[in-house]
């Protein structure tokens, strides 16, 4: 079997990294490893492996840098909603980020 590229196992990482925060289970991203590159089971796990160990790191933030990233998330939302006219959606938004903040106490 021919070794990839750096950058082409720099991609493949990211693409089983996106399949496992999108919900896709062991099985269905070894399947579609073997299906699109044509690598073995051990590979793929090996691509796993990595893939978990990004999704670590990406979960080693402080409460305060998670708190400011759910707080423009939301504020996106909200404002999309608004040019939706989907009013409740904008409502039920600003009361989470009051929650998330403590203001509803």
């Amino acid at each position: 079997m021919i070794k990839s590229t750096k950058a082409a196992k720099e991609f493949r990482v990211n693409t089983v990294y996106k399949m496992l925060t999108d919900g896709a289970s062991r099985s269905q991203i070894l399947q579609f490893c073997s299906d699109k590159w044509n690598i073995s089971t051990r590979q793929g796990d090996n691509y796993i492996a990595e893939a978990r160990e990004k999704c670590e790191q990406d979960c080693t933030i402080s409460r305060q840098e998670f708190l400011a990233e759910a707080i423009v998330g939301l504020r996106s939302i909200r404002q999309q909603a608004e040019k939706r006219g989907q009013y409740q959606v904008a409502v039920n938004t600003v009361r989470l980020m009051t929650e998330l903040v403590g203001l509803d106490k």
